[in-house]
């Protein structure tokens, strides 16, 4: 899944179909990405109150 062999081809072929996958997905992960160091690094709160459950594995859980 690397980008830049992927992008690189399909612009010069012109197939435009579904490359805005490629330059979308980043753009989102790295706000993604920034969100959450900002939320984890400028809160004075200790973890147990941002993550209500005290567990990330437990939060995670699909409940059936």
């Amino acid at each position: 899944m690397n980008s830049a062999r992927t992008l690189g081809p399909a612009i010069v072929a012109g197939r435009y179909k579904s490359i805005w996958v490629y330059m979308v997905g980043p753009v989102c992960g790295t706000v993604a990405g920034a969100w959450a160091y900002n939320l984890v690094r400028f809160t004075d709160k200790p973890l147990r109150e941002i993550n209500k459950s005290g567990s990330f594995l437990r939060s995670a859980r699909i409940i059936k």
